[in-house]
């Protein structure tokens, strides 16, 4: 059977697989097995669905940071019904189904397809979460030197977009959709603010759930890769394509950021530790929690607190008082 058909969007060959797989199953696994294998994978076409960056996404770049996001989208969808997230037990199972499902069409699909799944980086239980979730200032300054040898290097289009992009989500605390959607237009015009005696650039951020917000950028901070997008793209063009020339989306933005880290050997990869590094950067300095969270786009300031890891500095002061 075909991995995904022309025009055919994710949502829609999960779906097509979804039955083939359940007619399969049900004539080795009990009425019970079949029912449990078949809900989580109605759940993941549901979490497809639910993304239009991700329908759109070709089948066969499925990886483990969809399958993340895929838990994480269970977790959040428990928590608002019952109050409370999925045991490791049912993020166990969902992933075991999950990786049963994948194994099934990779068997059955046309022309050998073969996934790039690391399942072992989703599991789910076994070690405790560390309570440093955020970049060390060594680290960041080792990626931005990292990064502005490879723009003089270089001199692509790829590198400055490499480096744009860490600087939004360091100094902009963009999420990285909101990042790989943004056009030249979203970018307002470099102004001098009255109260801090600096320059910021205002960003237009389209949020989760059809939210519209502007947040405020230091223009020092990324000014030579601004420049450099204003000089080469209109405000209609795609701001950031990858090394082929296709639009950027999550997936290449984490895989390039987890091969930084590797290259750097960071101690933390990925993207989503950079959103974090700018609340906890912003926390650190003294920043009240609830303009962080409007920094952030957080709905619920309980959000906000997960983010904001415990300062050192803070708690000593802290005690430091009694």
């Amino acid at each position: 059977m075909k991995l995904q058909k022309n025009n055919e969007t994710f949502s829609s060959a999960i779906q097509r697989w979804k039955i083939e797989f359940e007619i399969r199953i049900s004539k080795r696994r009990d009425e019970k097995t079949v029912e449990n294998y078949i809900n989580v994978v109605q759940q993941f076409e549901n979490f497809v669905f639910s993304d239009k960056d991700l329908d759109r996404t070709d089948f066969i770049k499925i990886n483990h940071f969809i399958i993340e996001d895929f838990i994480t989208y269970r977790d959040k969808k428990r928590k608002s019904v019952t109050g409370k997230e999925l045991t490791v037990s049912t993020k166990k199972n969902d992933i075991k189904v999950l990786k049963i499902f994948f194994e099934f069409i990779e068997d059955n699909s046309d022309n050998g397809v073969q996934f790039f799944i690391k399942w072992k980086k989703v599991e789910v239980g076994k070690m405790p979460r560390k309570e440093i979730t955020y970049h060390s200032e060594d680290n960041i300054i080792r990626v931005l030197n990292y990064m502005q040898r490879s723009i003089k290097k270089e001199r692509t289009e790829f590198a400055y977009m490499v480096s744009f992009t860490f600087k939004l989500a360091l100094y902009g605390g963009l999420r990285a959709t909101e990042i790989c959607n943004l056009k030249l237009g979203n970018f307002g015009e470099v102004y001098t603010s009255n109260s801090e005696k600096k320059k910021f650039v205002p960003i237009t951020i389209y949020g989760k759930g059809s939210t519209v917000f502007t947040n405020p950028i230091p223009y020092e901070y990324i000014k030579n890769e601004f420049n450099f997008f204003k000089r080469n793209k209109s405000k209609k063009d795609e701001l950031f394509l990858t090394k082929t020339g296709i639009k950027l989306n999550r997936n290449h933005l984490y895989g390039y950021f987890e091969n930084i880290g590797k290259l750097l050997e960071l101690d933390k990869k990925g993207i989503h530790i950079i959103r974090r590094t700018f609340a906890t950067n912003l926390n650190e300095l003294g920043v009240d929690i609830r303009n962080i969270q409007l920094l952030m786009r957080h709905s619920d300031i309980k959000t906000t607190t997960i983010y904001t890891a415990r300062s050192q500095k803070q708690m000593e002061a802290a005690v430091g008082k009694l």
